[in-house]
This record gives structure tokens, C-alpha cells and sequence, in this order.
């Protein structure tokens, strides 16, 4: 079963109303009857025999999903933290995959409760694990998220206090992402946390396992085109494969010690895969513009205090030149938001780094107090930039949350 909405409907999909506070789903039943959907359920009563009535499609979609929970015969893998949320779950699903298990993961990154119940709603219902990542911006969000997916192993890849955004505090987002581990089917959990683990033992039972990746000593040898990683925890040696650098590294460490909880026999030594990496997440893209090489590092899909920051200092020791940054204003920062975005201005003035364009409203409000950058409402004017100074341009690093649509700016350059 596919369940869209009209946008990305396809023939033979089920097409599901959603009313919202702002439009109503239903009333596209005709584009859906248009592309063949071969289900229509909406608030609106139709004679057509594709046509299902509702009197609430929400609560239709909160009952379908408990039906199909309750129903599913496989374990359930929940992933949430301040990082690497989306590329955890992929490199997860094809750890598993490539261990020959049967295994369906979330849609994208859909992680509140509408996409959450999405993508419930397309789970094959045949597999063996279906792994899901959970995303909170306010107190209480967990809690409605577990109630509805009831996981059976539970990981947190790490929660920083940089994203606190509409927490009061840290320990209250710590402890709203630990409520993750509330589900009553709760059999392992995993969180790797850097910070004093006072913040946590009160929060822990003996089913979640601790560990801080950056106390992890490893052994890093490259082998051709991937990594071989021998580490060890708790006196266990331990020896695996992956790809890429530092980053994937940990996220490989991660992985295989989250599934070694509950998978006791792996077929490969893999355990970070390059196709984890999806989309424009740290995608370098080489283009010709007005017959000139020039380089993208597309970092466009999301940012955060956390990951801006590590990106600017990884793209800043890259031994190239005639770079520029091109940097989106970050959301859902609640009262930190000036906080967060003049620590950024300040990071890349003490990095003396001179071609810098900030886009977004969180960012232009500052424009005043560093004139040596550009300040731009939107990406517009960044591509007008960009068109007059290309030629004293190689390398063209872009981030920013996904609102900002930095993503334009590439495919204007990249066919």
C-alpha cells in the first residue's frame, strides 16, 4: 500500500485527505481521481465508488496507524538525536538490508507526527525491521510520537545544547528526547552522549546502554576505498569496515554497536555505506559555468548550530582556493535564535575567511555590525552575486536550513 497526498501521487496510490489549520486535503479528491489514485478517502461526500467518506480524516489516520502497529509482525528501530538522525536510519536500513533481513525504513527525513503517521502508513508489512527517525521541536512532541510507533529498540545518535530552540533549558531537552525510550515494547536502547553522564543515570535503565563516541580509541587504517576501523569498549576488541572520514567513522561505530545489541551474527564487515549519505547532505557537485570548473559542496537539506559550525570547520581546512561560503539562517531556535547566528558571524570573522554570504532573515538583522559580509533577505540576490564575481570563484560551499532554499541556488548552476 502507497499512501501521498496530491503532489506526489502517482496511479494506483491512495490519496488521503489531510484538513490542516490553513487548507483542506479533501478538497483535491479531483487531481487525485485525475492521476488514478485507485482510493480517495476525504471529508466530502462523493457518489464515486473511489470515494470514501470520513468524517475526520485525522483521527482516521491516527486509528489506521494503531491498526497497522498492532498488526505488524517485525521489530520497530526508533532513531532521534541533535545530528545525523536521517543518515543513521539509511546506513541502519542498509546495514540490514545487506544482511539479507527484510527491511523498510521512513520516508526522507518525515519525522513529526504527521510524517511519522506517513510513513507507518507505508510500511511493508512483511519485513523483518522498519526503522523510523523521530524529530521534536517542542516538550511533549516524544511522547505522542512513541505512543503511536511503540519501538522495539530505540537509539539516540547524540543531543547538543546548541538545540535547545524552544526548550527552556538543556535537561529539558534532554530529557524530552530520552522520553523516546517510554515505549512499553522497549526491548535495547543505545544513546551516545559526550556531555557529564550526571545529566542522565537518573534517566537510564539497565536495557539502554551508555557510551560517548569521542572517548572511543580507534585504530583507523585505509584500505583501498574504505576505512578498517579496530576499536574496543568495555575489554571487547572489535574490527569493521567503512567509508569516508572521521564522521561516517563514528557513525559506523554507532551503527554496529546499536545493532550488536540485538543482531548477533553480521554477514559483511560494512558497517557504514556511501549511499547513506542522501540527497545534498555533504554532496560535492562539480559544474561548468561559463566554461570554468566550478565546485559545489551541497550541504543544502538542513542546518543546525551544531552541524554549521563542524561544516564551516571542516570546508575552512580544505587546502583550496577561491572559495566563498553561502550560508542560510538556521530555524526553530525559539529565544537562542540571535544567540546561535551571531556565534556563526562571529566563527567566520575569527576564521578571517573573506567571502561570505549570509541569507535569511535570522542572519540580515545583523547586517549592520559586519559590513565586510553579504547580507541577503533570500537566495535571489546570492545568485546575482554569484553570476557577476564567478570568475574569481572555484569552490562554493552552501548550508542552511531547508526553508532558506539554497538547494535553487545549485540546480540554477547544475543541469
Amino acid at each position: 500500500m502507497r499512501v501521498f497526498w496530491e503532489k506526489i501521487l502517482k496511479e494506483n496510490d491512495i490519496f488521503i485527505g489531510l484538513k490542516t489549520k490553513k487548507n483542506n486535503g479533501s478538497l483535491y479528491y479531483k487531481e487525485a481521481l485525475k492521476k488514478k489514485a485507485s482510493l480517495i478517502i476525504v471529508n466530502i461526500k462523493n457518489s464515486n465508488p473511489k470515494i470514501v467518506y470520513v468524517k475526520d480524516t485525522q483521527l482516521f489516520i491516527k486509528n489506521l496507524c494503531k491498526i497497522i502497529i498492532e498488526s505488524y509482525r517485525g521489530k520497530i528501530i526508533a532513531i532521534t538525536g541533535s545530528v545525523g538522525k536521517t543518515t543513521f536510519k539509511e546506513n541502519i536500513f542498509h546495514i540490514l538490508k545487506n544482511n539479507k533481513f527484510i527491511t523498510y525504513r521512513s520516508y526522507k527525513n518525515y519525522n513529526n507526527l504527521q510524517g511519522l503517521q506517513f510513513s507507518i502508513m507505508n510500511i511493508k508489512l512483511d519485513s523483518n525491521y522498519s526503522i523510523f527517525e523521530l524529530g521534536i521541536n517542542h516538550p511533549n512532541e516524544m511522547t505522542k510520537l512513541v505512543k503511536t510507533l511503540q519501538p522495539h529498540y530505540c537509539l539516540v545518535t547524540g543531543i547538543e545544547n546548541s538545540h535547545i530552540g524552544n526548550f527552556r533549558n538543556f535537561k529539558e531537552l534532554i530529557n524530552n528526547k530520552l522520553k523516546i525510550f517510554k515505549s512499553k515494547r522497549l526491548l535495547y536502547g543505545f544513546i551516545n552522549f559526550h556531555y557529564k553522564p550526571h545529566y542522565l543515570q537518573s534517566k537510564l535503565n539497565n536495557k539502554i546502554q551508555l557510551i560517548n563516541i569521542e572517548n572511543v580509541n580507534k585504530n583507523i587504517k585505509k584500505i583501498k576505498n574504505k576505512y578498517k576501523v579496530d576499536f574496543s569498549l568495555d575489554d571487547r576488541k572489535y574490527s569493521i569496515l567503512s567509508v569516508r572520514g572521521s564522521f561516517c567513522i563514528n557513525i559506523a561505530i554507532i551503527s554496529f554497536l546499536f545493532l550488536k545489541l540485538f543482531i548477533k551474527k553480521f554477514d559483511t564487515k560494512i558497517f557504514f555505506y556511501e549511499k547513506s549519505i542522501i540527497e545534498s547532505r555533504g554532496k560535492e557537485v562539480i559544474t561548468n559555468i561559463r566554461k570554468k570548473k566550478v565546485r559545489f559542496f551541497d550541504h543544502s537539506y538542513n542546518a543546525n548550530p551544531y552541524s554549521l559550525n563542524k561544516q564551516i570547520l571542516i570546508f575552512n581546512e580544505r587546502k583550496i582556493n577561491k572559495k566563498i561560503l553561502i550560508l542560510g539562517a538556521m530555524k526553530e531556535l525559539g529565544a537562542h535564535e540571535d544567540y546561535f547566528h551571531k556565534q556563526i558571524i562571529q566563527l567566520v570573522t575569527d576564521l578571517n575567511l573573506k567571502k561570505i554570504i549570509f541569507i535569511g532573515e535570522e542572519f540580515y538583522k545583523f547586517k549592520n555590525k559586519s559590513i565586510n559580509f553579504k547580507f541577503y533577505k533570500n537566495y535571489l540576490p546570492a545568485i546575482k552575486y554569484l553570476n557577476k564575481d564567478i570568475d574569481n570563484i572555484n569552490n562554493i560551499f552552501v548550508m542552511g536550513s531547508r526553508s532558506n532554499y539554497l538547494d535553487r541556488i545549485i540546480k540554477k548552476y547544475v543541469k
